[in-house]
């Protein structure tokens, strides 16, 4: 069962998804549940192969995982983690993570580590990378131009970031969609 909340947390991810304009507004729901259900599903699979601890199935997945303390801030933008495919590495940024790890302490005490949640989100994107079907973004296309027989679309990123949320939720038994974790620093 996917909780109100996280409905409305996942939601908010494809709003800002640079193609949201382009998805027809019937779709928007039946996509954000398709994307948490697929996250979820994959969460499952995971777990049952190598259980809840996403160092240890990064290990098993053969995924370094790199603890860096340089940050990737962008202006506004604040980088938690990255996951590279060539090769297969996942980096966590300690100095954003620090600051999640914060703002749990005084309002989530007990909740897993930020470092785990942005793990198993990034450990998401390898399994959607490297599984039999091809990445949930590039499943799910909008159109973007169409010129007499060409036409050029664009995947929605924004459901490979709801689905990892999801499958870090589900691994990890959080009350909530992760994403809440990100909007907490804004505040």
């Amino acid at each position: 069962m996917i909780s109100p909340d996280t409905f409305v947390l996942a939601h908010g991810l494809l709003r800002e998804d640079p193609q949201y304009a382009r998805v027809p507004a019937a779709d928007r729901d039946a996509l954000v549940m398709m994307a948490l259900a697929e996250g979820r599903t994959q969460a499952e699979v995971v777990r049952r192969r190598w259980g809840r601890d996403p160092d240890s199935i990064a290990d098993r997945c053969g995924v370094p995982v790199i603890d860096d303390d340089h940050g990737a801030d962008y202006g506004t933008t604040v980088v938690f983690a990255e996951y590279f495919t060539r090769p297969a590495r996942i980096v966590l940024h300690r100095s954003a993570i620090a600051r999640v790890d914060a703002v749990l302490a005084r309002q989530a005490p007990g909740a897993p580590t930020a470092r785990s949640v942005f793990l198993a989100h990034e450990l998401f994107h390898h399994v959607d990378c490297t599984g039999p079907k091809a990445a949930l973004a590039r499943r799910h296309r909008v159109t973007l131009l169409v010129l007499g027989r060409w036409r050029w679309t664009a995947g929605l990123s924004s459901l490979a970031e709801i689905a990892a949320g999801a499958f870090a939720q589900d691994l990890l038994g959080l009350p909530v969609h992760p994403r809440i974790y990100e909007l907490a620093l804004r505040e």
